[in-house]
């Protein structure tokens, strides 16, 4: 019974559409349309399909015949398939007889749609086409906006990245938007999802391991939002642990006057106002310090942070005005709660006193270390030495209050080393290594240790 009502309903369709088809006026000629595709929509297929095909190889005039073929065959049964849907839902809606026949028009239909979707399938199969879906991967230079959100706790750092979108951080910039409440940040993310011009989107959502939950609920929210504003398809969305930043410490050196800080991986960040002097490890520009506190302060994941300024006692003054810098920046920005200061004066150990030649007088990958003056030094490699370069490796130096590091470009796979120095209680050289993570700290190598004797 079901069966033979769902062939009496589809041949009903065939019926209608082809008097539909028969009360068309001026068809063209059995010719032109073998010699001409004047539907725009087949013809984008076919081009396309040929396009995609002959990427993977050139195709012969059979191998054209056939594809255009079947590219013809698949968009017709696809139409039909359409205005069959549609015949049937029309009828569904008109519908006042028995629920049986209602029940048996809602299978038809069922039963067409899988055919379209399996239809679809081939058709995207034969043209070679990789089909988009929803909050997939947005490619970074179509982004229209890029929001960051840091979930703190019942709260949410807000940033906005700015434009040139980048897949390389130490070259973005970002604008605080805030300590929002989630409320809040679903508001302020839904307004930018329903602008049309906002998208395509991207919203990265950044936790520590004890926020996980709240970052997913926030994920699952806006993942909402975005499919009540149609826009799905052009949002990317996606939850990240916090990793790779540091020990919740940033540190400025004030030595004499001179206040200096220390970047990851060697590397010149771009400036928060977008200037091109990029800042870098080592001194700090007095008229550049807002943009040092600026960049560590917007950079996702880097807050809360707290900011321990180590200075001499010549540098007191200086000391509090960085403080106070640190404090205004942090406010403008509307974090201050996020943001913690601590100054701490330490013993200053002069200049001269890291001057000169170093020998190791115990075993590692460094057999001298020269320091010179202007900020040169030559790290004399042991043999068998994982550093790269030759024998003799250059590299720059600076002075905190107590303390002297070393870069020579010691890049690794597992990172970038800078060499930290200090003064033992004997006078020797005690050297550690490690990584300078993205708040400013640094991380030492907790199994690498040498101690170098002054020669001369």
């Amino acid at each position: 019974m079901r069966t033979r009502q769902i062939k009496e309903v589809l041949c009903l369709l065939c019926l209608t559409l082809g008097t539909v088809a028969m009360a068309q006026s001026q068809t063209p000629s059995v010719l032109d349309r073998v010699q001409n595709v004047d539907n725009p929509e087949l013809g984008e297929l076919i081009q396309v399909a040929m396009e995609n095909k002959s990427k993977l190889h050139s195709l012969d005039q059979i191998e054209t015949m056939e594809l255009i073929r079947k590219v013809t065959v698949s968009y017709t049964q696809i139409k039909l398939f359409d205005k069959q849907i549609a015949e049937i839902s029309r009828k569904i809606e008109a519908s006042t007889g028995p629920a049986e026949i209602r029940y048996e028009l809602t299978l038809a239909k069922t039963e067409l749609e899988a055919k379209l979707m399996t239809e679809v399938a081939n058709l995207r199969e034969l043209m070679g086409i990789i089909p988009r879906h929803a909050f997939e991967k947005q490619p970074t230079r179509s982004l229209n906006t890029w929001l960051v959100l840091n979930v703190i706790d019942e709260r949410i750092y807000v940033l906005e990245t700015l434009k040139p979108f980048r897949d390389w951080w130490a070259a973005l910039r970002w604008n605080s938007a805030g300590l929002l409440s989630a409320k809040e940040t679903l508001d302020y993310t839904r307004e930018r999802l329903n602008n049309k011009n906002n998208l395509p989107i991207r919203i990265d959502i950044y936790h520590a391991s004890d926020m996980r939950s709240a970052a997913e609920e926030l994920r699952s929210k806006i993942v909402s939002l975005a499919e009540e504003a149609n826009a799905q398809m052009e949002a990317e969305v996606h939850t990240e642990l916090s990793t790779w930043v540091g020990s919740g410490v940033s540190t400025f050196f004030i030595r004499q006057g001179t206040i200096s800080t220390l970047y990851p991986g060697g590397k010149q960040i771009t400036r928060p106002d977008g200037g091109s002097k990029p800042i870098v490890t080592g001194v700090v520009e007095p008229n550049d310090l807002d943009q040092h506190i600026k960049w560590r302060l917007t950079m996702p994941k880097n807050v809360p942070l707290k900011f321990r300024i180590e200075y001499d006692e010549t540098s007191t003054a200086l000391a509090m005005q960085t403080a106070d810098k640190v404090r205004a920046v942090a406010k403008d920005l509307g974090i201050s709660e996020l943001v913690d200061v601590e100054r701490a004066l330490v013993d200053s150990v002069p200049e001269s006193a890291f001057l000169g030649r170093w020998q190791a007088i115990t075993k590692g990958d460094i057999q001298t270390i020269d320091i010179q003056p202007a900020g040169v030094c030559v790290f004399g490699k042991s043999p068998g030495s994982k550093i790269r370069g030759g024998t003799n490796v250059p590299g720059k130096w600076f002075l905190t209050p107590k303390e002297i590091f070393m870069d020579i470009k010691d890049r690794r796979s597992v990172g970038y080393y800078v060499y930290r120095g200090h003064l033992d209680t004997e006078g020797n050289l005690a050297v550690d290594r490690g990584e300078v993570l993205p708040q400013g700290n640094f991380g030492s190598d907790r199994l690498y240790l040498m101690v170098f004797k002054k020669v001369y």
